[in-house]
Order: structure tokens, then C-alpha cells, then sequence
């Protein structure tokens, strides 16, 4: 067994827990009050100001091996005061290290996402070798849309292990929301409050084990339908709490914000909130409500990071959300023509409802995606190949988790008119979803998940058990994700072997090709270059490249050579 399988462990174990160790510190900056099932949720705050800080000081400088190296070590540091303060318990830490221990064998792969070589590696490279840059929405469609997660990662461009870190954000998303369900189900059992929202976090928890299984296909958009179900979770307690503190406003704006800022689109899901809102002005606490908010540190570092995303975009593409071209401006020197927008943004649309396969493309995309004119071929080139299989198996699942907790005795249905506010604004992102966008990848697998998981879970309430039956037969359902999402990875690492010669006690990194993956970085070094050497000798080249590069206020632009 050679040295890289453990060292790639190493480095992936410590920034895990370098993150935890910036989120149990600002968690204290924010005041957000720390409780047993806070430690996976210390996760995901520590991805959120890292994100933050990556956002803002890649304005300034690159993210290089040194700078990151600093910023490994403070979080380590920051971590063991938290250990030195009691902040969580040994017995945590070592759970949550045996937690992400297991997950590793997903971080472990060859083939990465089809969109990795393409735009996700690429970009996240460019922030390690570059302060930001103006106008690079010019060289990739994927530079146009940058995810939060490629800035998360770039800060761990790290010495030996360089950047096979680069997918750890979706790790630390993937093993934050199973220990949050873990903790929420056994606070459950704890408290003897087995209802309708206990089932949904073990519906929630099987269904990212099985279905999520692989993190080399998460890209942004499984992650972002991960922090779906967790923000579904809290809105579903405020509900039976009947109240809304500065905890859940604090979680739910961090949530939010971390999503939006993954995929532009899930503003739309700020549709959920209606439902809280409505129930807060009945009970006549909206005044109390509103001081919270505005008193809320977390609330305002959630609109910074919203702000910082569309600067961004702004400054890639001269869109604040690309491609909506109503959103854009075109005056400027380095903004994407809105023609080519519209072009995009249609294309979007065209291979969302199945217009455009890898073997296949429509004569005419505007008339296509036009009203209902796509059903046919959705119908035929998609759904019967990956929508009919995911409803089999939700299906399946269902019935499993009935069979399983199935009672002869059993208790008295109870309407409850709040959650069927929240179930009918799932049925409108559904439809949304279903018009605009209706492919699995863009928010389908947790909207489709969401309306089973939700009748299912109030249904399995009203069987009347014990207590003692209900933790034995949960922990039957949890072992068995837990054996599933085990033997998949095995099973895809076994496949990987025979398929790409891929030994991960040999060499576990993922395949680099380095004419796919650096291209870019080679056509931004190779213009800077040209640029520089121009000016050092004090004479205007003149460019026979496809872009022109200049250069105010220390920040070179590219704009297209025209």
C-alpha cells in the first residue's frame, strides 16, 4: 500500500475538521447558541464564512499554496480552542470523525463529473493561480456560472496533495446533513417525540445515502438539493413549535443564502418562507419577527454572500444572473452580447426538456420549448429512461419504510392545515420545475422526494408503537442505508478498477488530463503574458489572439478581439 492513500486521508480529515473549527467560531461571532445537533450544522456555518472570506479575498490575491496553508492552520487552531472551551464533547468528535471516515470511500474516485474537466476543475484552479479577473465568462459557458463551491475549494490547494481537495465542499455538505438527521432522529428518540418531522429526517437521511451516494456526481446541483431537505426539516419544526427564534432565522438564513449561492435559480425557493410568514402574522408576532431579522447578524452575512455572488457574475459576465438578460448590461467592454445570452439561455431550456442529448438535437429549439410542444420528447427521450426509474424506486422506498414501521394499532389522523400551506408551495415549485426546467438535476429529485416523503411520513405518524420498536426498527432502516451506500461505493470503485485500472491504495487521486484540465489557465497565462511583454517593451502588439487584454486598477480584462 503506497503513502498517497493515507496522506490524501490525512489532508482530507484535517480540513474537515479546520472547517468545523471556523464554524464553531463565527457560530460564536453570529450568536447563534450551540446545542448537541449544532455540530453538523458548525459544519456547514464554517463552509459559509469560508466562502465568504474566499469571495472576498480572491478580489485581492490568489488563492495559492501558501495563503491556504495559513488558512488550514488558523481553522485547526480554532478548532482545538473549541475543544479547550467544551464546545462539543469527545464523544461527538469521534463520532463525527467516524461519520466522515465512512464518507471517504465515496471521496474516492476516478472518473469525475462530466462538467469537472469542463468548467468546475477549471475554474476552481483559476482562483488558485489568480486575484479575480474581468471578463473570463468570455472563455468557457461554464465560467459564466461559477458556483460557491468552486471558491470553498480553492482554498484547499494544498502542499503534496495540490488540488484533489477540489471536491471536498460537496463532502462536507454530503456528511453535515447526515449528521444532522442523525442527531435530529436520536434527539427524537430522546425526548420521546416520534412525529411526522421524525419520519421526514429518516426519510431525508436513507434517500441522500442511496440516491446520493457517489460525490463524483454531485457537481453543484445535488448539493444544493441536500441543504433542500434541511431547510425543509427547520421550516416543518417552526411550524410545530408554533414560533420562530434568532436560531432558526440564523440557520435558515445561512441555509438559504449557501444554496442560492450554488445555483442562482433556488431564489424561487424563497417560496417557503411565504408559508412561515403567513403563520407568524397570524399568531400577531410579526413585529417581534421583524427585530429579529434586522437584529440578526447571520441574516446580513447572508445578503453579503448574496452580493458577493452577483459582483461576480457581474464582473465574468456583465450579468448579475447569467442567463437572464434582463439582468445584464451591455455597455461594458467585457459583457457577454446579449444575442449569445439568449441563445444560451435557450439552450438551457432546450436540454432541461430533452431537446438536446449527447446522440440527438431538435431542428428548432424556440419552437420546441414553446408551451407544451416538448412533452412528446421529454416524455420519450427522458422520463421513460430516468424520471419513471427514480419514481420506481421512491416507491420502493416508501413502501419499505411502511412495511417497516407498520402497525395494526393505530392512531387517529390529524389534519394540519400548516402543512398543507407548505406542501401546496412545494406543488408550485414542482410546477415551476416541471414548466421551465424539468430535468432531475435542477431541483427535481428533492421536489419529487419532498412530495413522498411529506403524506408518507404523516401516514407512518398514525401507527401506533412503542418506543422501543420504533428505535429497533429505525435502526434496521439506517443500518441498511448505511450498508447500501457502502456497498455501491465498493462496488463503483471495484468497476473503476477494471474499467480505468484505478487501484485507490496505488494511486487514489481522480484521472487528470491535463490538456482538458488547464486549458484555460494556459490561455490566461499565455494572454497576461503577451500583454505584459507588450508593455515591458513599451510598444502596442497587435493581437492576432480571439481576445484583447488590458489592464486599470492593477485588474486585467479580457474582452473579444473584435
Amino acid at each position: 500500500m503506497k503513502l498517497d492513500f493515507f496522506i490524501l486521508f490525512f489532508f482530507y480529515l484535517v480540513s474537515i475538521l479546520s472547517t468545523l473549527g471556523y464554524g464553531l467560531y463565527f457560530q460564536r461571532i453570529i450568536n447563534i447558541p450551540y446545542n448537541k445537533k449544532c455540530l453538523g450544522y458548525s459544519g456547514l456555518i464554517g463552509l459559509f464564512f469560508l466562502t465568504i472570506y474566499s469571495y472576498l479575498s480572491n478580489f485581492f490575491y490568489a488563492h495559492n499554496i501558501y495563503h491556504n496553508l495559513i488558512i488550514l492552520f488558523i481553522g485547526l487552531v480554532l478548532f482545538y480552542l473549541s475543544y479547550i472551551r467544551r464546545l462539543f464533547s469527545k464523544k461527538e468528535i469521534k463520532f463525527l470523525v467516524i461519520l466522515f471516515s465512512i464518507i471517504f470511500i465515496s471521496f474516492l474516485i476516478s472518473k469525475t463529473h462530466d462538467d469537472f474537466p469542463y468548467y468546475h476543475f477549471p475554474y476552481t484552479y483559476y482562483l488558485t493561480q489568480n486575484s479575480s479577473l474581468i471578463g473570463i465568462g468570455s472563455f468557457n459557458h461554464g465560467f459564466r456560472t461559477p458556483s460557491s463551491l468552486f471558491y470553498f475549494n480553492s482554498l484547499f490547494y494544498l502542499p503534496i496533495i495540490k488540488y484533489y481537495l477540489f471536491h471536498l465542499g460537496s463532502a462536507i455538505i454530503f456528511g453535515s446533513a447526515v449528521y444532522i438527521f442523525l442527531s435530529n432522529i436520536r434527539e427524537g428518540i430522546k425526548k420521546k417525540k416520534i412525529n411526522y418531522i421524525y419520519y421526514f429526517d429518516l426519510f431525508s437521511l436513507i434517500f441522500i445515502l442511496v440516491f446520493f451516494y457517489r460525490l463524483a456526481e454531485h457537481g453543484t446541483d445535488r448539493s444544493a438539493q441536500i441543504l433542500i431537505f434541511l431547510i425543509l426539516t427547520e421550516i416543518l419544526r417552526i411550524l410545530v413549535l408554533k414560533k420562530i427564534t434568532i436560531y432558526e432565522i440564523s440557520i435558515l438564513s445561512i441555509l438559504f443564502s449557501i444554496t442560492i449561492s450554488l445555483k442562482a435559480f433556488y431564489f424561487l425557493y424563497g417560496l417557503l418562507i411565504f408559508p412561515v410568514l403567513f403563520i407568524i402574522l397570524k399568531s400577531n408576532n410579526f413585529k417581534d419577527f421583524l427585530e429579529k431579522i434586522f437584529f440578526n447578524k447571520a441574516f446580513y452575512f447572508s445578503i453579503l454572500l448574496i452580493i458577493l455572488v452577483l459582483i461576480t457574475n457581474f464582473f465574468n459576465t456583465g450579468c448579475l444572473i447569467y442567463p437572464i438578460s434582463t439582468s445584464c448590461f451591455a455597455s461594458f467592454d467585457w459583457s457577454i452580447p446579449l444575442k449569445e445570452i439568449d441563445k444560451m439561455a435557450l439552450h438551457y431550456e432546450n436540454w432541461s426538456k430533452a431537446g438536446a442529448t449527447p446522440n440527438f438535437r431538435v431542428e428548432d429549439p424556440s419552437s420546441y420549448v414553446k408551451n407544451l410542444n416538448w412533452i412528446n420528447g421529454w416524455l420519450n427521450r427522458y422520463f421513460l429512461y430516468k424520471v419513471s426509474d427514480f419514481l420506481l424506486s421512491l416507491i420502493v422506498l416508501t413502501l419499505v419504510f411502511k412495511f417497516t414501521f407498520y402497525s395494526n394499532v393505530k392512531k387517529k389522523i390529524f389534519f394540519n392545515k400548516k402543512i398543507l400551506l407548505i406542501y401546496l408551495t412545494i406543488i408550485v415549485l414542482f410546477i415551476e420545475w416541471f414548466i421551465n426546467h424539468p430535468t432531475l438535476r435542477y431541483g427535481g429529485f428533492s421536489l419529487i422526494a419532498v412530495l413522498f416523503f411529506i403524506p408518507s411520513s404523516l401516514v407512518i405518524e398514525t401507527y401506533g408503537q412503542k418506543l422501543k420498536q420504533i428505535k429497533k426498527r429505525t435502526f434496521i432502516i439506517i443500518l441498511i442505508g448505511v450498508t447500501i451506500f457502502t456497498l455501491r461505493n465498493v462496488d463503483r470503485i471495484i468497476q473503476e478498477n477494471k474499467k480505468y485500472n484505478y487501484n485507490v491504495f496505488i494511486n487514489p487521486y481522480f484521472n487528470v488530463d491535463n490538456a482538458r484540465f488547464f486549458r484555460i489557465e494556459t490561455k490566461i497565462n499565455n494572454l497576461i503574458n503577451n500583454y505584459n511583454g507588450c508593455q515591458n517593451h513599451k510598444k502596442e502588439c497587435k493581437n492576432k489572439n480571439e481576445y484583447v487584454v488590458t489592464k486599470k486598477l492593477n485588474k486585467y480584462i479580457f474582452t473579444r478581439n473584435k
